[in-house]
C-alpha cells in the first residue's frame, strides 16, 4: 500500500527544519545594515532612527518618498509615515518568500535592517508611554522621544526642556569624567 500522509510530527519537522535553515541563512549573511528602527506598541516607530549613507539606504529613501500605499481617506492618518515604512520595507520581500520562509512567524525584515528594542533606540515620554502602551524614558535609555509634540506648544516645551536638562546634565558628567580620567 502506499504511503499516506505524513503525520503532524513530520509536517511539524519539515516546518523545524525550513525555520532552522532561514535562521541559519540569516545568521550567516554578511549584508552591511542599512537602517536601525525601534520597535513599539504599533510595530515599528520611525520617530528616530538611524540610516547608513549607501546606495540601499538611497534606494529605499526613494522608494518610501514616492510611495502610493496611502491615497485618498488614509493619506492623512497621522502614523502614515510608519505604515509606509513599514509596507516599503516588507512589501517586495513578502511578496518572494519560498517555502522556507513561509514556516517563520512575524515580519521578515530585509537583511539591512535591523528592528532594536524600544529602548535601545527611542523611549516615550510617560504621558505617550502609556496613552500607547509602550516603554517610558527610563535613564539610560538612549533618547527620550515625543512624538507628535510641537515644541512650540504646551505641555511640550516643557518636555523638550526636560530633555535639554538630562542631555545637558549627561554632557556635564561626560566632560567632568574625562577631565577626571
Amino acid at each position: 500500500a502506499p504511503p499516506g500522509p505524513p503525520g503532524p510530527s513530520a509536517a511539524a519537522g519539515v516546518a523545524e527544519d525550513a525555520g532552522s535553515r532561514a535562521a541559519t541563512a540569516l545568521a550567516q549573511d554578511t549584508t552591511p545594515v542599512s537602517l536601525l528602527v525601534a520597535v513599539d506598541s504599533t510595530g515599528i516607530n520611525n520617530g528616530v532612527w538611524m540610516l547608513r549613507n549607501d546606495d540601499w539606504s538611497k534606494q529605499f529613501l526613494d522608494r518610501w518618498w514616492h510611495s502610493d500605499i496611502l491615497q485618498g481617506a488614509g493619506e492623512n492618518h497621522n502614523c502614515s509615515d510608519q505604515s509606509t515604512m513599514q509596507h516599503q520595507l516588507l512589501q517586495n520581500r513578502a511578496m518572494s518568500l519560498d517555502a522556507a520562509w513561509d514556516s517563520v512567524e512575524g515580519p521578515i525584515w530585509p537583511l539591512e535592517v535591523r528592528v532594536v528594542a524600544q529602548e535601545h533606540l527611542q523611549s516615550f515620554h510617560q504621558a505617550t508611554a502609556i496613552t500607547v502602551a509602550s516603554r517610558e524614558w527610563e535613564d539610560g535609555d538612549f533618547i527620550r522621544h515625543h512624538p507628535g509634540c510641537h515644541y512650540y506648544r504646551e505641555p511640550c516645551q516643557q518636555l523638550f526642556m526636560q530633555a535639554a536638562s538630562i542631555f545637558e546634565d549627561k554632557v556635564g558628567a561626560l566632560l567632568q569624567r574625562q577631565t577626571l580620567g
